[in-house]
């Protein structure tokens, strides 16, 4: 990779830093004095939805949404929004496609102790340290808690970024578990490019550019019990991976 290349992509990773040190108090400070009542929840959504798309459009990203049939959510209804996780930019794609349906995000603990951001991102989502069975246990009551006040929820069930060689992760139960329980509809993403245009790591690799997202046709867990999560998370994870593959599939194509 030649010399010109690597800085500009450092001089852009750093114009993320750079943007984030404006965009955070602005966007997610106005949010907080909504956080403290559910009832006023949907106005921080407004807040972090604009933090999201403000980081896209600043970044240089745009997304391409493809629906199969064109199936439009019902904003009146909650669901489990689970998709593949390869970059921070996925959280910020995900609050730009759900914006009628306020949600919180399962996140890492560690992003809470992030200065003024760590607090945002404490009081608007559910923070969970894998290593922490007891946490683990808590934070499953956390999620029931939101869905009882009528909020969305987004889980990663890859349960972090995966390491860069590995195509797409093994999923865990939680997600699944929630959907079933609370007899909500799950809805899978799946999000190409972004491992590419920008990993996690390593830092010299990316670049501005299109995003292609497939929404997947929800899937209804009305009949479902809890024998039934693990054909529900293999379901999700072959279809997720079927689609990953395709958009490789057309990338390939397209480049050649």
């Amino acid at each position: 990779m030649k010399i010109l290349q690597i800085s500009f992509i450092l001089l852009w990773r750093a114009w993320f830093f750079l943007i984030n040190i404006f965009l955070v108090p602005l966007w997610a400070g106005a949010s907080i004095p909504f956080l403290f009542k559910d009832k006023y929840y949907h106005i921080a959504y407004w807040f972090h939805q604009m933090w999201a798309r403000s980081n896209l459009f600043l970044m240089g990203f745009w997304y391409v949404l493809e629906k199969e049939k064109e199936e439009t959510l019902d904003k009146n209804k909650q669901y489990v929004i689970i998709s593949n996780h390869s970059s921070i930019m996925d959280i910020m794609l995900i609050y730009s496609l759900m914006r009628n349906h306020p949600l919180v995000f399962v996140g890492k603990a560690e992003l809470a102790k992030l200065p003024f951001f760590g607090f945002v991102y404490r009081r608007s989502n559910i923070l969970i340290d894998r290593k922490n069975l007891s946490s683990c246990m808590q934070v499953f009551k956390q999620i029931q808690e939101k869905v009882d006040s009528g909020k969305s929820v987004c889980l990663f069930p890859e349960g972090g970024v995966p390491n860069p060689s590995i195509f797409l992760d093994h999923f865990k139960s939680g997600a699944f578990s929630i959907a079933i329980i609370k007899k909500i509809p799950i809805v899978p993403f799946t999000i190409a490019d972004i491992k590419t245009k920008f990993p996690s790591f390593p830092i010299i690799k990316g670049g501005p550019g299109k995003i292609r997202i497939k929404q997947h046709h929800s899937i209804s867990t009305k009949n479902l019990s809890l024998k039934d999560k693990n054909f529900l998370k293999e379901k999700c994870f072959n279809l997720i991976k079927y689609q990953l593959e395709k958009f490789e599939r057309e990338k390939i194509k397209n480049d050649n």
